[in-house]
């Protein structure tokens, strides 16, 4: 196992049940215990995740290019050496979690991994994909380790749609839950340090280096604008949820 804390990271052997001698040892690199179950302090961010990933910037460019979308580390390392600005972090976001989750359909079972900012206070989710790494890297991650698989059930195409968006561009949703939810199995999972770094490169990469993800960004907030035009024309202009959304996308400023 791995424990990482804000100013080291330690290896145990306690989850190798054939090893008649504990071992416990602070490591400077990660790449030796890919496979390791990965614990972290809540106080662990973003940030402190990046120390590590950069000491070994050469291997996880190669390792993780797929992961990445094959766009170099180094922009995202560059980024998120700049500093957080002033009133320009992401201050609804408490944590950012990182939970497994299967998916039933038809017959098949998908597994996901998902990484999202969550508010403590109001359980509400929200997208990262789309915030600069200077703004959010303050913030601590967390590892969820309940699992769950899921059957989706919603009698409308619309429904689902509105879900889907509200997940992938961070409108605030209640942590994933729906009363459309079917639960077939329920119990714990854990992560790999590899798995940890992975997901977290393949969500800060999604949308491409940070200027590509920029111009991406604003392109999608005008297409967001465009389809919340159109439900005014069927919900009229007093829906508030509405407006309340058209006013935010107006004050970003990314």
């Amino acid at each position: 196992m791995i424990k990482l804390t804000k100013n080291k990271a330690i290896y145990t052997n306690s989850y190798n049940p054939d090893c008649d001698k504990f071992i416990e040892k602070e490591v400077d690199k990660l790449s030796p215990y890919f496979n390791e179950v990965v614990e972290l302090d809540n106080n662990f961010t973003l940030a402190d995740l990046f120390d590590y990933i950069e000491r070994e910037k050469d291997l996880f460019n190669v390792v993780f290019s797929s992961q990445l979308g094959h766009f170099p580390l180094q922009a995202f390392i560059d980024e998120i050496r700049k500093p957080v600005p002033e009133g320009g972090e992401r201050s609804e976001i408490d944590y950012i979690e990182i939970r497994r989750y299967g998916e039933y359909s038809d017959g098949e079972v998908e597994i996901w991994v998902d990484v999202c900012g969550v508010n403590e206070k109001t359980e509400d989710g929200y997208g990262i994909e789309f915030s600069p790494l200077n703004e959010i890297k303050h913030i601590p991650l967390r590892l969820n380790k309940t699992f769950k698989v899921s059957e989706l059930k919603i009698p409308s195409k619309l429904v689902r749609f509105l879900i889907t968006l509200g997940k992938k561009f961070g409108i605030p949703l209640k942590r994933w839950e729906s009363p459309f939810d079917y639960v077939y199995v329920s119990g714990t999972t854990c992560f790999t340090v590899y798995e940890l770094i992975s997901e977290v490169l393949n969500e800060i990469s999604f949308a491409g280096v940070p200027e590509k993800r920029d111009e991406t960004w604003n392109g999608v907030k005008e297409d967001i604008k465009e389809m919340i035009s159109e439900l005014k024309q069927v919900t009229g202009d007093e829906c508030a949820e509405l407006n309340n959304f058209e006013e935010e996308l107006e004050e970003d400023k990314t």
